[in-house]
């Protein structure tokens, strides 16, 4: 078992040679162990052609300690996060590599509010690096049994549809991705009342159509469709569907702090309060929440993280550069179908277009870049570039990785949670600006690397 399928906020490796049924096995018995062989937990998965497997073998390894288990089957993570949030369960689980390439699988824990473990997710990884299990006896191992996961998506679907209505009929494209919002995504958007068009609707953890991770580069056929079909928005799920990224009715991939910002806008008429943001979101964050009266905070990069701040500020809204989207009003995970629904009622009160909302809102320059870099090297490297920034005398914010502050933009170097990268993300306010930056940032990875 290697120690770098164990990321900050989940488990993840490529199956049958990273992560195999019988670390499965492990991970769920150390998952048992932390939770002391007591209480009842819900397991569901993705598409991928591995998950069965995987979810099979982490039930009976948290079996095995005595915890009951309940497992609904392929839902989409937001599905799994309700169920566990709503549901009589003191955990949950979900079986997913996310927005990785098909042959990835995982893990991710949940804690009884659908929100993710940070800080304990160290502490059930080291139970099953040592293998140090507490098992239960033959006749005190947990109960297994089952929810269908059509009655799983009923009741989240209900709960959202009581309480969002859609004023006036509208036209969406959903590009499923092949994954897990296939089942769900649609339903609920048709039942609320919009006209729903769908491509790469059929699951398959192969994710034929495209990447499971969505983008402009990876959405063209989106794109196309959604002018074609005259559609009032788009919108491409990742393969788990906690990520969404969305297209206007011109087929133009939209900023997710654009939208971010959007939704915000309609939650900050009824009440002010905080709004979580992490640190590789764009400037026009701040300036469009506190124009409204809002207050930003910025956090570290991962959806667990951002779920530890809404607790902390008691936040109304937050928001990830990646397509994570949190309303606190209705639960604290992340969930892009919730955010179609907010933004269909957001469409249906109004005669403006999106593009029109969103080209209201400035446009930085923006672009991003990732850089190879072996696990077990990325964090030294990042500990040679925090070094070198800070002996050139530059103003670093240390919040998540190296944040370079300027007064026309910023830069930003961190190891990647759940790759072997060290990813980076720059904004400037002209374009000039931000080549300078990418070199800036650029050289600095290089020479660190060399130094390791």
């Amino acid at each position: 078992m290697k120690d770098t399928i164990f990321r900050a906020y989940d488990v993840r490796g490529i199956f049958n040679e990273e992560l195999t049924a019988e670390i499965a096995i492990k991970i769920g018995m150390a998952f048992g162990t932390y939770l002391k062989g007591k209480g009842k937990a819900i397991i569901g998965r993705d598409v991928r052609t591995s998950s069965e497997i995987i979810e099979n073998a982490f039930i009976s390894g948290l079996a095995s300690t005595g915890v009951d288990v309940v497992s609904t089957g392929l839902v989409p993570i937001p599905v799994l996060n309700f169920m566990t949030n709503k549901g009589d369960y003191d955990a949950g689980a979900y079986i997913t590599a996310s927005h990785n390439p098909p042959e990835y699988n995982g893990v991710r824990l949940r804690r009884e509010d659908g929100s993710g473990y940070t800080t304990e997710n160290q502490i059930v990884w080291d139970i099953a690096l040592k293998g140090e299990y507490n098992l239960a006896r033959w006749d005190q191992i947990g109960k297994i049994s089952h929810i269908k996961n059509k009655n799983s998506i009923e009741q989240y679907k209900n709960y959202l549809l009581e309480k969002i209505n859609i004023r006036k009929g509208l036209k969406a494209v959903l590009d499923i991705g092949n994954g897990a919002a296939f089942n769900t995504a649609p339903q609920i958007l048709e039942e609320a009342g919009v006209n729903v068009v769908t491509i790469n609707e059929s699951p398959d953890g192969r994710f034929p159509a495209r990447p499971s991770e969505p983008s402009d580069k990876t959405l063209g056929d989106l794109k196309k469709k959604v002018p074609k079909e005259r559609a009032d928005f788009g919108v491409g799920y990742d393969g788990d569907s906690d990520r969404s990224i969305f297209v206007d009715e011109k087929g133009r991939t939209v900023q997710t702090e654009k939208i971010g910002i959007i939704l915000c806008r309609d939650i900050l008429e009824r009440k002010k309060g905080t709004v979580i943001a992490n640190v590789s979101c764009s400037m026009i964050v701040e300036e469009e929440i506190e124009k409204l009266g809002g207050t930003v905070k910025r956090v570290r990069v991962g959806d667990v993280f951002v779920c530890e701040a809404i607790k902390e500020y008691d936040a109304i809204f937050a928001m990830e550069t990646s397509a994570h989207l949190f309303m606190p009003e209705y639960y604290i995970f992340d969930d892009p179908i919730l955010a179609t629904l907010l933004l269909s009622k957001i469409l249906s009160k109004t005669d403006r277009t999106l593009s029109d909302l969103v080209d209201e809102i400035p446009s930085y320059p923006y672009q991003e870049m990732n850089f190879s870099c072996q696990d077990d090297l990325k964090f030294s490297v990042m500990e040679k570039i925090i070094s070198r920034f800070k002996n050139q005398g530059y103003s670093l914010d240390l919040i998540d990785g190296a944040k370079v502050n300027f007064d026309d933009g910023w830069a930003l170097l961190r190891p990647s949670n759940t790759s072997p990268l060290v990813r980076a993300a720059v904004e400037a306010k002209t374009e000039e600006r931000l080549k300078e930056l990418l070199n800036i940032v650029k050289k600095e990875f290089e020479a660190a690397l060399e130094e390791v």
